[in-house]
């Protein structure tokens, strides 16, 4: 078979890093190569600094021709992404999740490389998971419900690349590793027509391209019960933490008794590799998660996720706050609770429709050339533009039950049993959400000094002169703030009220890993930093500063 007869998938993909040993703090997780090679626990402030995305803006911008700016409007699409306590929530249990279940896989436990390649393929085959000598952990997975467009996948994915996805072992505790590979997580999409052959396949695909085995090449012309156990195998001999599979309401499609048979696998892969798996999808899936899965995750310590529409309450409002900053209109309207009120009623509280909301209204204003965007411009848009969602937005607003169910993408059924654990979680989100507007400001300039402080600290000024620098700088710009580059001004000042440190403390600095100080605005070092937190390479953080020039330039 040639490499052009290999079809070609989407699967998520993170980073690939060799192994970094680290004391987890947990004595469970001690001596545990896969454990210890896993980033730190985080703590809740941690995760919101690494979760929040903000695109690039600069009101100068605002004098680009219309054309340039419209182009500026889809970075917000692309980069924002303003943290809220479900997805803190949501961060805790796959942190969780991962752990417990490499608890009960130690590499480095006798004969166990034999027992993941020989053991798991035969039980599998064999349809008998009892007896497996691989602990199962009590979080065997969790499926994620909800409402199409709340930020499921997206958020997921978000979370999951807080993490390696591929970890190179060459010795532990000066012992050679039997699994070099550790594949700490895998998110693909369940096929449209809910074939368990296309699932298996395109799992073997992914193992392929990330650890460069043959494993598809080899058996692309096995039948889908002769494909299970190798996917199972796979799964145990790479260590893969935790399978994630999206779109899983595509099970409806399913020939047969196919989803009843691929989430019967899915259980058996918690049974004998001790694999925790994360089902997730729109409402439309509940029927076949009602099954065969949910008996599975009964004694789950995670517990299912359902992600509703959001209520206009606090939080909304904190979306939108963030939200609301990236105006690429020749004036920038501020957000009030006619404007709350609008794109509420307009979106119905679906995430994903009022960001696109917001950027349909932008290009329109833009084109229309109006000065800013207004409440009745909002209304004009959605009426204009979401004509294939009103039917659904309509019977959201009416909040009738008979009319929501013809929407099985945004129907859910509730218990009082869940009507009272959500009253629960709304405590702990107000909680929460105190947390992130601590950690990331209540309002836009405290928002403005904690982003501008945590630059400098990146740069190597201690936070006591970062934090010090950021508020002068933003109070004496407070009616500029986007017309002014804070973090040079912020790092000029900083630069010079920092205490120079004595020859003796510097020589004690080059003993210990602290980091250098970056002592110029035009620092290229500074520069290169910068652009890495970007996700840029030192070429282009460099180009995109003005110091490589285009070679055409110099041709006469």
């Amino acid at each position: 078979m040639s490499e052009f007869d290999v079809p070609l998938f989407h699967f998520s993909r993170g980073t690939f890093v060799e192994a970094d040993y680290q004391d987890p703090l947990i004595e469970d997780y001690r001596n545990n190569p896969l454990l210890e090679a896993l980033p730190p626990i985080w703590d809740e402030k941690t995760v919101v600094q690494k979760l929040a995305s903000r695109p690039k803006f600069h009101a100068s911008e605002r004098e680009l021709p219309v054309h340039l700016r419209l182009h500026c409007v889809q970075r917000i699409s692309r980069d924002f992404f303003q943290p809220l306590s479900r997805h803190l929530e949501l961060e805790q249990s796959i942190s969780r999740l991962i752990r417990d279940g490499y608890v009960g896989r130690n590499p480095l436990t006798p004969n166990y490389a034999f027992r993941a390649r020989k053991d798991a393929y035969e039980l599998i085959m064999k349809g008998n998971t009892s007896g497996y000598p691989v602990n199962t952990p009590t979080s065997a997975g969790f499926a994620l419900v909800g409402i199409s467009g709340i930020g499921k996948s997206s958020s997921l994915l978000r979370i999951l690349q807080m993490y390696p996805q591929v970890i190179l072992h060459r010795k532990y505790q000066g012992k050679d590793m039997p699994a070099p590979y550790q594949i700490v997580w895998l998110k693909m999409d369940c096929p449209h027509d809910g074939s368990i052959r296309g699932l298996c396949l395109n799992f073997l695909l992914a193992v392929d391209s990330l650890v460069g085995t043959k494993y598809y090449k080899k058996n692309v012309t096995k039948n889908p019960d002769e494909l299970l156990p190798l996917m199972a195998q796979a799964a145990a001999v790479h260590c893969l933490g935790v399978l994630v599979i999206d779109e899983i309401q595509n099970l409806q499609e399913a020939k047969d008794d196919r989803a009843a048979q691929m989430l019967n696998f899915f259980v058996q892969l918690v049974n004998t590799i001790g694999l925790p798996v994360i089902l997730v999808g729109t409402y439309k899936a509940l029927p076949a998660l009602n099954g065969e899965f949910r008996n599975a995750r009964r004694n789950s310590g995670q517990g299912d996720a359902a992600w509703h529409h959001f209520k206009k309450d606090e939080e909304w409002t904190w979306l939108l706050q963030g939200l609301w900053k990236y105006q690429w209109t020749d004036k920038k309207a501020e957000l009030n609770q006619e404007f709350i009120d609008i794109m509420y009623d307009e979106s119905q509280g679906i995430s994903d429709i009022a960001i696109k909301l917001f950027m349909l209204t932008q290009w329109r204003a833009l084109d229309k050339e109006m000065e800013q965007i207004t409440p009745e411009l909002i209304r004009s848009v959605a009426k204009d533009r979401l004509t294939l969602i009103r039917p659904a937005l309509e019977a959201l607003r009416s909040g009738k039950k008979r009319q929501i169910q013809n929407f099985a993408d945004i129907y859910s059924s509730v218990s009082i049993d869940d009507y009272l654990d959500r009253i629960e979680a709304e405590q702990r989100q107000a909680e929460r959400l105190e947390l992130i507007r601590n950690e990331l400001g209540y309002d836009v300039v405290e928002q403005t000094v904690n982003e501008v402080c945590a630059w400098l600290v990146e740069a190597g000024i201690d936070r006591q002169s970062a934090k010090r620098s950021a508020e002068q700088v933003v109070k004496a710009h407070l009616n500029e703030l986007d017309r002014v580059d804070l973090h040079k001004e912020a790092l000029k000042l900083a630069l010079h009220t920092q205490p120079v440190p004595s020859s003796a403390s510097t020589k004690q600095r080059g003993r210990s890993n602290s980091k250098v100080i970056l002592t110029e605005p035009n620092d290229l070092r500074l520069i290169v930093s910068q652009g890495r937190k970007k996700k840029l390479s030192a070429y282009e953080a460099l180009k995109a500063a003005g110091y490589i020039k285009n070679p055409l330039e110099f041709l006469g």
